[in-house]
């Protein structure tokens, strides 16, 4: 298989985890997809100057271009025409010319190497994955509050099933996202009044180096990015729904063990549309047929709808 060039890499969406996102930069453009199929093109320029501007130029930042896949070509959105849009056309082009060619060896590489972990306030042991980055000097960017999310804030999928046997509904008046604010209270409940965050650096797959010399020894890092165990016996079965749950998106990780995967696809199956939707980005598959039945699964739910 022919190498992958370094301008291709994967990092991690994190808090809440929404798996991983595929990179292709270039030196005046990059391209991004969360699926591998559809891609957000994005073109660096200057901020548009008015006529009778007379402030000095900033740094230069990406601007949203259009959208590209393979199959639909590129979807141009609207763009200020005070931008040099013969520029932007040009860089917009030269990087889908060089994507094309690497498509075929998604996903890419996970490039986000360094790892900032809530950390259990009883143990010290690494609780939920918060942040990750690149680079040392990214480290410096994630100064927000150390507070684990199990989801967005708009984002009310997540039904417990396990909680809506115990009648705790999943929705009331003030809260439409009842069943992620549980577990998010039962994480925050085990870090502490006064959690505490370290930071890691992911040496090869599985090998996680402490980036401070005073960190414990003996840690264990939960695979999945969220403890599954040490819970008492009343919110176990909270944290395997949440899983479940994220099934799909946990199958793009490329470090996780074959029984793991194996597991997670059996999970995943109950969700076949985002099956389809990630297939592209999943490094590896233990079940072939399974998840091919999830696709199939999958095209006739959206045949039907159409």
């Amino acid at each position: 298989m022919e190498q992958v060039p370094n301008s291709a890499f994967s990092i991690r969406r994190l808090n809440p985890f929404n798996g991983l996102l595929q990179v292709f930069q270039l030196d005046t453009a990059r391209a991004l997809s969360a699926n591998g199929q559809v891609w957000e093109i994005q073109v660096l320029s200057d901020s548009p100057q008015g006529l009778w501007a007379n402030t000095p130029l900033g740094a230069q930042q990406y601007f949203t271009f259009g959208l590209w896949s393979e199959t639909s070509g590129l979807k141009q959105v609207p763009v200020n025409p005070l931008f040099d849009i013969r520029t932007m056309i040009a860089a917009s082009d030269r990087l889908i010319e060089s994507l094309q060619p690497v498509l075929s060896q998604l996903p890419f590489p996970m490039a986000d190497r360094y790892e900032q972990w809530l950390l259990d306030e009883t143990d010290q042991q690494p609780l939920a994955l918060l942040r990750s980055c690149r680079t040392e000097n990214e480290m410096a960017l994630t100064d927000s509050p150390a507070k684990w999310i199990a989801a967005e804030a708009d984002d009310c999928s997540f039904i417990s099933s396990y909680l809506n046997q115990r009648g705790l509904p999943d929705h009331d008046g003030d809260n439409p996202r009842v069943h992620a604010s549980t577990l998010e209270a039962e994480v925050r409940h085990r870090a502490g009044s006064k959690s505490r965050t370290a930071w890691f650096y992911r040496n090869g797959e599985n090998e996680m180096v402490p980036y401070h010399e005073n960190q414990p020894p003996d840690l264990e890092f939960p695979t999945l990015l969220l403890a599954e165990s040490g819970y008492d016996a009343k919110n176990a079965p909270l944290i395997e729904d949440y899983i479940a749950w994220k099934a799909p998106q946990l199958l793009m990780l490329p470090y996780i063990s074959g029984g793991c995967r194996e597991r997670l696809e059996q999970l995943a199956v109950k969700q076949p549309e985002q099956i389809d939707r990630f297939w592209p980005l999943y490094p590896e598959i233990h079940n072939k047929d399974l998840l091919k039945r999830a696709r199939v699964e999958a095209r006739i739910r959206s045949a039907n709808r159409d």
